[in-house]
């Protein structure tokens, strides 16, 4: 086991977790100089760092990269983090491959309250967005809970389907408030409700940094208990861990990252979904890895929305479409493995 301390968090690894981490550090960080010059604009790569950090190097540099570019990908990266580690934690807590925030409808609840914010508060900030994504998932994963909860805990069948219809709900509330909201608003609504990061500024990637930066600690604190608790409710308390203050702290968290996530780009489907499973099987590892998962969310959304930039203009689509051509072939193959009988 390797052993690393973060101030006043341990946080113990297998090597093959570690290695791996360190690899998709180093791949999302090329990644990230493909996305700062790849384009029609001839710039080093050494200009292009330098106007993401904010250093002048003269136009074209400091606004393609600088006010285009940096925030952008830097958007992606964040957005793509949180939703990772957003789906690790609720798959460890409900033992399900299937419990991400965008398939159990809490990412539909965000997206209602940011559409019901949008269009109440038709010249809101990000910061008004983003508190109505938040208050719309808070809402939605209550309805959730209350509705999978039987005596002793949740059930994780009911937990899925009862995902399923409220997030329904939640679509068919959004699509009523886009007939109400002005030609214009809807529009844009639209667009943003597929999930995009076209236009991300450095605001979206603030919000996003702080974010990712109060809610990431307190599940790291949590991440003993988390794996703990994956063996079972009596063996965590045998050994120390208050199993349900540390259950409704982690799913909070899981719902504010994915909440954060869908304010700043819109509801992005399916990385929450297949980076935890993605990061299982890179590392190898038997529990919850979240600091994998966080990478690969944030290597894949931006892979996917450079795959986006880079297709025939008449193919340039939303992101989201793009993620959705990575998770769809994956839900489909966790269908036919529980057909044939494997493990869900």
């Amino acid at each position: 086991m390797k052993i690393l301390r973060i101030g006043p968090l341990g946080i113990t690894t297998h090597r093959r977790t570690f290695i791996a981490g360190l690899a998709l550090v180093a791949i999302l960080a090329g990644l990230l100089i493909f996305a700062l010059t790849a384009g029609k604009a001839d710039i080093t790569v050494l200009d292009s760092i330098k106007a993401a950090m904010g250093i002048s190097v003269g136009a074209p540099a400091d606004f393609i990269v600088g006010q285009v570019r940096a925030p952008r990908a830097l958007t992606a990266i964040l957005v793509g983090a949180m939703l990772g580690l957003s789906g690790a934690i609720l798959q460890s807590l409900t033992r399900n491959p299937l419990a991400s925030p965008d398939f159990i409808g809490i990412t539909m609840g965000a997206g209602t309250g940011a559409v019901l914010t949008l269009w109440l508060v038709t010249a809101g900030s990000l910061w008004v967005t983003a508190a109505g994504a938040i208050a719309g998932a808070l809402l939605t994963s209550a309805l959730i809970l209350a509705l999978s909860w039987k005596r002793h805990g949740i059930v994780p069948l009911r937990l899925i389907l009862a995902g399923i219809g409220v997030g329904f709900v939640a679509q068919s509330i959004t699509q009523y408030l886009l007939t109400r909201m002005d030609v214009h608003d809807a529009a844009n609504s639209l667009g943003w409700l597929v999930g995009t990061t076209t236009g991300r500024t450095w605001t979206h990637v603030t919000v996003a940094a702080i974010c990712f930066a109060v809610l990431t600690p307190i599940v790291l604190w949590n991440a003993r208990a988390l794996r703990t608790m994956e063996m079972g409710d009596d063996a965590a308390k045998a050994l120390g861990i208050r199993v349900g203050p540390a259950r409704g702290t982690l799913a909070v968290c899981s719902v504010l990252l994915a909440a954060s996530a869908v304010a700043i780009c819109g509801p992005i489907g399916f990385i929450a979904l297949v980076a935890p499973a993605l990061a299982l099987r890179v590392t190898r590892n038997a529990g919850a890895t979240l600091i994998p998962s966080a990478l690969m969310g944030a290597t894949l959304l931006l892979a996917a929305d450079q795959l986006s930039q880079q297709m025939p203009q008449i193919l340039q689509f939303p992101v989201g479409i793009f993620t959705a051509a990575i998770g769809a072939p994956y839900l489909l193959w966790l269908v036919w493995r529980a057909s044939r009988g494997g493990p869900s």
